[in-house]
């Protein structure tokens, strides 16, 4: 009889079949590896092969020995071409999918004030014309081309054009990449019905913060002004200037530049009461910068975007004619800011009761509502969003980090609480981007510039993760002042 004590205390059968199991699991992923780097290395190898073989393509050859030379093309876009002196307006389907400029030197400063005696300015046609432009504006717009011909873009990957007019080779371009430049060009279409909504959700919004305001938080603002003035200084003054030299220093193409001074011209996010409670900040100081920001934005955000915008134009090579009207841009903010806090003022003043009943649902459905209005500015759109949102995530991400490191600062600079340092954090970091994008939808201000309305709309998206996060994390630490 076998003791007891001599019987094994695992099963050699079963650590055999682990080990076996990890072995061959680690072999597998270096096979997956090794075939992953053969793939990146022969899809290396093809690509510069194609490149070498299109640098030596002669031009003025025809179609056939074109396929001859490189083969079928991995797509191709029958297009119609019109020359303006030498720049190229590409149409595809009756719309304008590209303009290839020969010269991209041209420059035409941004106008500020509205001046008669400039509207008739002369300006090279083209430079009125956007992608996502239909023919028949564009000829109303830019007249007649110089030429026009039929032909046809072929691309060897997508990173290879080959330019064909009427069957011969004109135009070899190659290494195609997505460029900021080419969001100064684009126009965000939208339709009449899709603008009213926007504009409509954005009231609503603004009617759901004014019934949180109190007359109350003016009383209080005029009893300890400090916090109210420092979140002033926080988002109107410091924002905007920080935003100029964060422009200058990573240089983004023109459109892109003035979106980003646009928001930051812009008041407080209509989100920012929530998250400043998520936050365990001080909402009675939240509620009275919101209301503070939002009446003086009626004419902040005009003035620091005439300001801001005007400076950054001396430094900039924007080709497209961009008329700033100051005027038409107080009058919409005033619409879009002045009436529905007036109305929402006076309904809270009028019906004390239903407001209390209705202003936490307001919240509620103005968050979903905000989502909304942000998903229906790039659903329209959504391919051009694809196409360029790894260019402009990096951007916000950027500017919404200094935002809220510009109302960290400013606030700790001026020894305020540490309940008082988060609400103001919070309030220069949510901007109100939607007024932002219905300022740069409207026909009469910026018509859809592609730049603009692109960082407008990730702000919309990224400003509340990132509003989240840090609500969530301080939400855990305790105040010890």
């Amino acid at each position: 009889m076998v003791p007891v004590d001599s019987y094994p205390t695992h099963n050699p059968t079963t650590a055999t079949i682990q080990h076996s199991m990890r072995r061959a699991n680690t072999q597998y992923a270096k096979l997956i590896l090794v075939t992953l780097l053969l793939l990146l290395i022969n899809g290396s190898t093809k690509a510069e092969s194609i490149s070498k073989k299109l640098k030596e393509l002669a031009i003025g050859i025809d179609s056939s020995a074109l396929i001859k030379q490189m083969g079928q093309p991995t797509y191709k876009d029958e297009v119609t071409r019109w020359f303006y002196n030498t720049d190229q307006v590409v149409i595809i389907n009756g719309k304008i999918s590209d303009i290839r400029l020969s010269n991209t030197s041209h420059k035409i400063n941004i106008r500020i004030r509205r001046d008669k005696s400039k509207r008739n300015e002369p300006a090279l046609p083209i430079s009125h014309l956007r992608i996502g432009m239909d023919t028949k504006e564009a000829y109303e717009l830019a007249g007649d081309p110089d030429s026009k011909t039929e032909g046809a873009d072929w691309y060897y990957t997508k990173r290879h054009r080959v330019e064909l007019s009427q069957g011969k080779v004109e135009r070899v371009d190659l290494h195609l990449r997505a460029s900021l430049d080419t969001l100064d060009w684009i126009r965000l279409n939208f339709t009449t019905g899709g603008l009213l909504f926007m504009n409509i959700t954005l009231a609503f919004i603004m009617f759901g913060v004014a019934l949180e305001i109190k007359f109350e938080s003016f009383r209080n603002l005029a009893k300890n002004p400090k916090p109210v003035i420092v979140g002033v200084i926080s988002q109107f003054i410091a924002l905007p200037a920080l935003t100029f030299l964060l422009v200058l220093i990573i240089k983004p193409s023109p459109s892109v530049a003035m979106g980003m001074i646009l928001v930051a011209a812009c008041p407080g996010g209509n989100i920012s009461n929530f998250i400043s409670s998520l936050a365990k900040g001080n909402v009675a100081l939240s509620v009275s910068l919101t209301a503070v920001a939002t009446l003086s934005a009626i004419f902040l955000t005009p003035f620091n975007f005439a300001f801001w915008g005007s400076l950054y134009s001396e430094a900039s090579d924007l080709v497209i004619p961009f008329n700033i009207d100051a005027w038409e841009m107080i009058k919409t903010v005033f619409i879009l800011l002045g009436i529905p806090i007036i109305v929402g003022l006076w309904f809270a003043r009028k019906f004390p009761q239903t407001t209390e009943k209705i202003k936490k649902p307001m919240k509620w459905f103005s968050i979903l509502f905000f989502f909304g209005f942000v998903v229906a500015a790039l659903a329209s759109n959504f391919s051009y969003f694809l196409k360029f949102i790894h260019l402009i995530f990096l951007i916000v991400l950027a500017h919404n980090a200094l935002a809220l490191l510009t109302g960290f600062s400013i606030a700790s600079l001026f020894r305020l609480p540490r309940a008082d340092r988060r609400t103001i954090t919070i309030e220069t970091g949510i901007q109100n981007s939607g007024l932002g994008l219905v300022l740069i939808f409207n026909p009469n201000l910026f018509n859809g510039l592609g730049g603009m309305a692109f960082i407008a709309a990730w702000w919309g998206i990224w400003h509340i993760l990132s509003g989240m996060s840090i609500a969530s994390l301080w939400a855990r630490k305790p105040l010890n002042d």
